[in-house]
């Protein structure tokens, strides 16, 4: 039997067809009846991963010491129990801000992230200001902070109208094997066939690279060097929209006054990109409006990873690309000015007031700082669902510390994790092809149909919540059924579920994309003409980020000029960390033993150049080093920018397979340097060098265990 519906691996609701033989998922494929319909390396692997032999599926508690891994099943009535009454025995103890709640992308079904997100976060229920998530370390600080510090709005809510553009620059984002939906790279491909012109600014030759025209390799972390050269060059050659400077930006002199004294020569070292370059694209950036932009977290996890953002958007609002055919465009209308929220005292806010201001929460980063040391309080009692921060996060000792130290951990997993090694108490959790939900898609809903029954014990991540919470006296604020978890995901609306019900693939807002509306005043509520900043224009110098004392506009920090990372002489390549893989998503895969197969080992990608130049062979084991530590990895050589390497992420965990297993590279990255506006830590702009095993070895006079 064939059944329509939404993959149940990842978050990513790619629409597929599920073959089930005897009640068991056999199969999974595109959907190619739905134009989104796609399936990726990972989700057609979807009976290996939902059938493994190492899924939990049944309540476990904690009997030998704290990372021994020692567990006893139990029935979910006491672990249910257990958990709820040891988190509010914390409370009483410590307060309520002793309780942090982290939630990931693994688990971020929209049921799942409402009960973290919503109206009533989690341990908000109980007074906590702690409900964090995987919004401290992906996504936010390109999605909501910089968009919103400059259009006013978060950049779910723009769009690239590519099918109108003559020109498409990738700029952050590799579409070709990044996980969800492939609307955007079946929009490009239909764009190279009629020609259009694709440019690519990207570390890695691979992907969407070998898709390119042009393809610019840049030094990790350097994109805002390219960006702010740009700029200098199109406004020092009056080649900017003049009319829209003037009517409908703020910040335009004072940022063209910081634009004077940038030295061309400079940002071209730092980025590795040359003069002539730097003036070729610039040339062709304003040879047309019609130009839109690919682009998504690439650039978040730098010095300057907002600005450096901001300055990519301010690009094509000043050249006259914003809201115009072929250009970057408004999805909606009538949004009012956001305003500002408060986290109270969320642990990280005191340090990133604007991240916390935006988002309404605390920063993950700071919460090891709470456990250990008690700054700016005592954290005793932590709830993961979904994610592994030993793994995503650097200095994996360090996370084992903060497990140790906790008094209530309690984890919501599938399988065993780095993380769940510690836990006191995990909790089984279903893939979400094992229960029905209500899902947010483009312009839309969809209700997630269930395929096949829960494994085991295992139960959905937003019945077990609730089974916690019933246990701590607000039971009622999440559903306990089927039924009411689909009206609570309509919120009540019961023709709006009807129609979910009737109608396979969802039900959707048309949004028809129209042009010039800040001209109209269509995009504020207010029905004035011009931008919902507090402005009211696009803010070139934002109001919110000068409120808080940041310089605000873009203005360029190179990552060697912190002394404390080391000497170009010492660690001349700049390393960029876990990009996307088909297989793997973030800390998931690795541990299910076909996907490892297909992935044998984690690699040092480097170019063929570099490679050269520091002895490296393709295939031996090398040492990455950076002043905080050291890792072995097998090298490839690959296309990718001089002077830089990449290195795959999302490895390190006893419950890996194979050499996945041994090598973690956040041990090598630092959770000391972040960007100073959202906090995220600097992951992809690290000072390293790498050196052959064996020369490694008989420098310093050490043995390693073998790689393979």
């Amino acid at each position: 039997m064939k059944k329509k519906g939404i993959c149940g691996i990842c978050p990513h609701k790619c629409p597929v067809l599920v073959t089930i033989e005897k009640e068991r998922i056999v199969k999974v494929e595109a959907d190619v009846e739905h134009p989104e319909g796609r399936v990726c390396p990972r989700g057609a692997m979807a009976s290996d991963i939902i059938y493994s032999e190492t899924r939990i599926t049944k309540p476990l508690i904690r009997v030998g010491k704290k990372g021994e891994g020692l567990f006893r099943e139990s029935s979910w009535e006491e672990a249910l129990q257990l958990a709820g009454k040891s988190f509010l025995k914390i409370r009483d103890k410590y307060g309520a801000n002793s309780l942090v709640s982290y939630v990931g992308s693994s688990g971020s079904e929209d049921a799942t992230s409402r009960c973290f997100t919503g109206d009533k976060p989690f341990f908000k229920n109980i007074g906590s200001d702690n409900d964090m998530g995987c919004g401290s370390i992906c996504n936010t600080s390109s999605n909501k902070l910089a968009s919103i510090l400059t259009y006013g709005v978060p950049a779910t809510e723009l769009c690239s109208d590519i099918p109108n553009s003559d020109i498409i620059f990738v700029w952050g984002k590799n579409p070709k094997t990044d996980a969800g939906s492939m609307r955007v790279m079946k929009e490009i491909i239909q764009a190279k066939k009629r020609k259009a012109l694709i440019i690519v600014i990207d570390p890695r030759g691979e992907g969407i690279a070998e898709l390119a025209d042009i393809w610019i390799p840049i030094i990790p972390g350097s994109d805002g060097a390219l960006a702010i050269a740009m700029l200098k060059i199109i406004v020092e050659s009056g080649r900017y929209d003049k009319d829209f400077v003037e009517n409908y930006t703020a910040g335009f002199e004072e940022f063209a006054n910081y634009l004077r004294t940038v030295n061309l020569k400079k940002m071209s070292y730092d980025s590795g990109v040359s003069e002539e370059t730097m003036h070729k694209i610039s040339d062709i950036f304003c040879s047309t409006t019609k130009i839109s932009l690919v682009s998504y977290t690439g650039l978040e996890y730098q010095l300057s990873g907002v600005q450096n953002n901001r300055a990519i958007q301010i690009l094509w609002a000043i050249t006259g690309k914003i809201d115009v055919p072929g250009g970057i465009c408004f999805r909606g209308s009538d949004y009012t000015v956001f305003e500002l929220k408060s986290a109270n005292q969320a642990i990280g806010s005191s340090e990133f007031p604007l991240f916390s201001g935006i988002t309404g929460k605390g920063q993950f980063t700071k919460v090891p700082n709470a456990v250990l040391y008690g700054t700016p309080y005592p954290v005793r009692g932590l709830l993961i669902c979904g994610a592994s921060p030993a793994i995503m996060y650097p200095n994996q000792q360090l996370w084992h510390e903060v497990y140790e130290k906790l008094e209530c951990f309690v984890v919501l997993e599938r399988y065993m994790s780095e993380d769940a090694k510690y836990a006191d108490i995990i909790l089984p959790s279903t893939t979400f092809y094992e229960y029905e939900s209500i899902v947010n898609i483009r312009d839309g809903m969809r209700l997630r149909k269930q395929m096949i029954e829960p494994l085991g014990e295992a139960k959905a991540d937003v019945f077990i919540l609730q089974g916690i919470a019933e246990n701590m006296g607000f039971g009622d604020v999440y559903p306990k059924t089927k039924e009411e978890l689909l009206l609570w995901m309509c919120k009540g609306d019961k023709e709006l579920l009807e129609n979910l019900i009737r109608n396979e693939y969802g039900v959707f807002e048309e949004k028809k994309i129209t042009y010039y509306k800040y001209k109209t005043g269509k995009i504020r509520a207010d029905r004035q003409p011009g931008f919902p900043t507090p402005s009211g224009k696009f803010e070139i110098c934002s109001t919110y980020i000068q409120q808080y004392s940041y310089t605000p506009y873009p203005e360029y920090k190179d990552i060697r000029s912190i002394e404390n990372l080391g000497s170009k002489d010492d660690y001349p390549l700049i390393m960029t960390t876990a990009a996307r893989s088909g297989l793997r998503f973030c800390s998931f895969g690795p541990g299910i033993k076909k996907i490892a197969m297909k992935e044998r080992v984690p690699t040092i990608d480097i170019g063929e150049k570099d490679a050269k130049k520091y002895g490296l062979k393709n295939g031996e084991e090398a040492i990455v080093e950076t002043v905080f530590g050291k890792e072995e990895f097998k090298v490839r050589i690959c296309p990718m920018a001089e002077g830089s390497i990449h290195v795959a992420g999302g490895t390190g965990s006893c419950y890996m397979e194979g050499e996945w297993r041994n090598h973690n590279i956040n041990n090598v990255c630092s959770m000391n340097y972040s960007d100073p506006i959202s906090g995220f830590l600097i992951l992809k702009s690290i000072p390293c060098r790498v050196l052959a095993k064996t020369i490694y070895n008989n420098k310093n006079g050490e043995k390693h265990s073998p790689l393979f």
